[in-house]
């Protein structure tokens, strides 16, 4: 599912230097108003956000509308992903972009497939895990949907359960 894993980051002059055991990390908190809407906000290059505008699901058939977030984005310091418990904390973990193939991606290519439109990855999260995509609809506007793979369910859930 993952190859090359000994090459991930490796030759980016235009992002950070990572180790293999430095990973790139993830965060989705619950914006705490009476709406359903999380921030799904990543490490890339600096730090992206969107505001999913429900729950982030496990079923590949859920597509959930997210809207980029650079506001969100910029009160995000590097530290707080090291943070073991933020408010209204959802989820948190590494991830890691892939191609179709399931092909590693360095940083720079992540950055890449992200201005084209789309941004697979899989995520290593508590609640959240395996392959997912973010992808590209309108200037702004974004779906993050589960990709078909071992770990999709196929149910849904409540709110109250996922916050659980």
């Amino acid at each position: 599912m993952i190859k090359g894993l000994k090459k991930l980051h490796q030759g980016e002059p235009a992002c950070q230097k990572r180790s293999d055991g430095d990973h790139l990390k993830f965060v989705i908190h619950h914006k705490g108003n009476e709406d359903l809407r999380f921030d799904f906000t990543i490490e890339l290059n600096g730090i992206k956000s969107w505001t999913i505008s429900d729950v982030p699901s496990m079923n590949p058939l859920d597509q959930r509308p997210a809207k980029e977030d650079k506001a969100e984005a910029e009160k995000f310091l590097n530290a707080e992903f090291e943070q073991t418990e933020m408010p209204a904390m959802w989820d948190k973990g590494n991830y890691i972009p892939i191609d179709d193939c399931g092909n590693l991606l360095s940083e720079h290519q992540a950055i890449q497939s992200l201005k084209e439109g789309s941004l697979k990855f899989i995520l290593q999260g508590n609640k959240l895990v395996g392959e997912f995509v973010l992808m590209k609809k309108s200037k702004k506007r974004w779906l993050l949907m589960k990709r078909y793979d071992e770990f999709a369910l196929y149910t849904s859930y409540s709110f109250e359960t996922l916050m659980g």
